[in-house]
């Protein structure tokens, strides 16, 4: 089968892995979704096995997130912008959109019975809710999934990233990182500090997001691929060299997210699943901007030997 090297989409950044998911998440009602591998390299790049071009990538998430955009997981009833839903809310957000195409992107943004410790009244938000304030993370995904272009598309796919559009950034990029520290401007301050992003890593990230499911944790809500607490947690990653479906995707990212690290036994076994490496990023939050959240740099946590 042909291969198109997704050279946009590195491996060590957080972003572009979960834009590499994305694509395959476009294709999951496929009878035949493309498999996704990580090219082996000191930037390992996301490759995708299929017969199809540039082109019909693009279009089939194109039309995946055309659907996405009328569906539940983004237009929650009672109307909300953001998933911080109250308590008694989040069982019907999550039966509405169970059926949808879109239905696993909801249940990767809240968990039923995970409630913020403070009120006990709304929905916790996972790990990878980095927004705060006036950045609502439903209508910053519903602008970013509306507003994106084949052109953003396929330049996210092939790279180099360009940053020239004024759409939301669901501030995922390491290689964007703004610390709150170092800005002049409140980084909520889009007047005086505008962020210019790339929307098409964003819109695949999104798409990404659906791998990664929540459930109710010790503290906070538990989040797959993440470890540690709300202050002081961090975002671990596989890369794999074996082409492997949707399906199989979802395997490695909940096995390394459960800190196999930890268990050597879980250890060995990484080399039969094709793993080569496992990337990490803490996950850094700003209580000065906030809530406000970013990833640190990346780091290798584990190497194949060899």
């Amino acid at each position: 089968m042909a291969e198109i090297e997704m050279r946009g989409l590195s491996g060590t950044n957080p972003l572009g892995f979960m834009a590499a998911l994305g694509v395959q998440v476009a294709f999951e009602s496929a009878p035949h979704p493309p498999a996704l591998r990580w090219a082996d390299g000191v930037v390992p790049t996301a490759c995708i096995a299929t017969e199809l071009s540039l082109d019909d990538i693009v279009g089939q998430v194109l039309a995946t997130v055309d659907r996405w955009t009328a569906e539940p997981a983004l237009n929650p009833e009672p109307a909300a912008n953001d998933v911080k839903f109250l308590a008694a809310e989040i069982r019907g957000y999550l039966e509405r959109a169970a059926d949808a195409s879109s239905g696993r992107l909801a249940m990767a943004l809240v968990a039923e019975g995970s409630l913020d410790a403070v009120t006990s009244k709304v929905a916790k938000p996972t790990d990878f809710h980095f927004t705060a304030g006036r950045q609502l993370f439903l209508r910053m995904a519903r602008l970013i999934l509306t507003d994106v272009t084949a052109e953003d598309i396929t330049s996210a796919i092939c790279g180099p990233w360009q940053y020239t559009s004024n759409l939301p950034s669901l501030r995922w990029d390491v290689a964007d990182d703004r610390a709150y520290a170092l800005s002049a401007f409140d980084p909520t301050d889009n007047t005086n500090n505008p962020k210019l992003t790339n929307p098409g890593a964003e819109c695949l990230a999104l798409l990404g997001l659906c791998m990664f499911p929540a459930f109710v944790g010790t503290g906070k809500t538990a989040t797959t691929g993440c470890l540690g607490t709300w202050r002081d947690g961090a975002f671990s990653w596989p890369l794999w060299e074996r082409p492997v479906s949707p399906r199989v995707v979802r395997t490695l990212v909940a096995h390394v997210g459960n800190g196999c690290l930890a268990d050597e036994r879980l250890t060995r076994t990484l080399p039969s699943l094709g793993v080569f490496r496992i990337m990490e990023s803490a996950i850094r939050r700003n209580d000065r901007a906030m809530g406000l959240a970013n990833f640190a740099p990346p780091r290798v946590i584990w190497q194949r030997d060899g």
